[in-house]
């Protein structure tokens, strides 16, 4: 515990943050017991604090997959119609920190110090505390101190345990779900899904992506209990995709009981699955309670971007960056690949946390795959490349293994302009942000 001073600044920050518990950090077994697992200090934290999550209206998004890429739909149409718009978002390999951002920008460190300063004296007597829950706390006090019109807040991991979830949003939103961290959410859609539906709230506007069977029913049963009207992508928002080529693609978006009023709209990102994206970004910001117009939304949809989420890199040999950890963000890629990338053959860069299910996020890749170098990112939970290599090829694929990422990337890259191959990099959120970084 840091000695409070009168002036808290940015190292000591850094240096509180350093000696908290980083539970991502360690394999799921390890760091996840289902008895140690509450919100008790982050609430109590946030009551010291006085609310701060309360003084703006948020959306607060969840999912398995596709609740960052509608994060930063969310931001950037309010941010077009003019609000000031706080947006968090995790994780970064960069450090936590790197997820507050304000209006479409990370925020300094140094716009960060008087936010801490408010924050330590509270968050400094309740050792309790995880890195993740003093971030998240950091990112409310200081949309707060400076007075955002609205903040979306993008879900740590499951919901309803989630250190965000002291939120009492005005819209919640529920991004398709899929097996993913089975250790801490459970090892069936069902079970997972009830920890999704864990943010729903009391009277709280529900927004649902299209969910496999049994997650919809665990969700609809969700809303019912707590009297959360529901609006489903699929059901009550309709979307059609009109054009797309590999600079973006255009979408056509309608309430199903009012098809006179369908809105077409441009999409700077690539996929199917970023047309259902914006579909229930849409959805969210009809029934937001700050009215956000058809020509903002336009404008932020056409001009966000989400690094890391099919991202393509221009040049020889043309690299494609996405963040697919799970098999079905797997298989969305794949389908992207089909649509904006017909006749290109690629190489792989794969690397992988240990604990991810990787024989189901191979299967939809395989067949588009030439071969594949094997690597890890800097993350702790990384699988050993050696380890990776040896399961790509006992999965069918020529695979080599290069646990350095810079010397994968440069030797990948090589490679793949001599084939005259793209560069598709997979596997991790981690392993794409790292390669930004090195690219950079």
């Amino acid at each position: 515990m840091l000695k409070l001073s009168v002036a808290t600044n940015i190292p000591d920050l850094l240096g509180f943050l350093s000696k908290l518990r980083d539970l991502s950090l360690k394999p799921q077994m390890e760091a996840w017991q289902p008895d140690t697992l509450n919100l008790d200090a982050m609430q109590q934290l946030v009551q010291d604090l006085g609310q701060p999550q309360q003084r703006y209206p948020s959306l607060h998004v969840a999912g398995s997959n596709g609740k960052g890429s509608t994060s930063a739909l969310l931001a950037a149409a309010l941010g077009a119609q003019g609000y000031r718009v706080g947006l968090y978002t995790s994780p970064h390999l960069s450090g936590q920190l790197a997820g507050i951002r304000l209006d479409g920008a990370p925020v300094p460190l140094s716009e960060l110090e008087q936010s801490w300063q408010s924050l330590y004296p509270q968050a400094a007597w309740l050792p309790q505390l995880t890195l993740f829950e003093v971030v998240t706390a950091l990112a409310f006090q200081h949309f707060a101190r400076v007075g955002v019109d609205a903040a979306v807040i993008e879900v740590g991991l499951g919901g309803r345990l989630d250190a965000t979830n002291v939120l009492s949003p005005a819209v919640s939103v529920i991004m398709p779900i899929d097996l993913e961290h089975t250790r801490v959410l459970g090892d069936s859609l069902a079970a997972i899904a009830a920890e999704k539906a864990g943010i729903i709230k009391p009277g709280i506007q529900v927004v649902m992506a299209a969910q496999p069977t049994e997650a919809a029913a665990v969700m609809r049963k969700t809303a019912i209990e707590q009297d959360a009207p529901l609006t489903e992508v699929g059901q009550d928002v309709l979307y059609e995709r009109l054009a797309w080529d590999r600079r973006g693609q255009h979408v056509r978006i309608w309430a199903s009981e009012r098809p006179d009023e369908a809105v077409d709209l441009r999409l700077g990102l690539l996929g199917a699955h970023q047309a259902a994206n914006a579909a229930a970004a849409y959805a969210a910001l009809k029934a937001f309670p700050l009215p956000v117009s058809g020509e903002a939304i336009s404008a932020g949809f056409a001009a966000a971007r989400w690094p890391g989420r099919l991202q393509l890199i221009e040049g020889q040999p043309p690299t494609l960056l996405d963040a697919a950890h799970t098999p079905a963000a797997a298989r969305a890629l794949a389908a992207a690949l089909d649509d904006h990338f017909p006749d290109q053959r690629w190489l792989a860069l794969v690397g992988v946390s240990a604990d991810k299910h990787l024989d189901g996020l191979l299967a939809p890749l395989k067949g588009r795959l030439q071969a594949a170098w094997a690597t890890q990112s800097s993350h702790s939970r990384a699988m050993p490349a050696a380890e990776l290599a040896q399961r790509l090829r006992a999965a069918g694929l020529e695979a080599r293994a290069a646990p350095r990422l810079a010397e994968a990337l440069k030797a990948g890259r090589e490679l793949a302009a001599t084939e005259q191959l793209g560069l598709l990099v997979f596997g991790s959120v981690f392993l794409a942000e790292e390669v930004l970084n090195i690219l950079d």
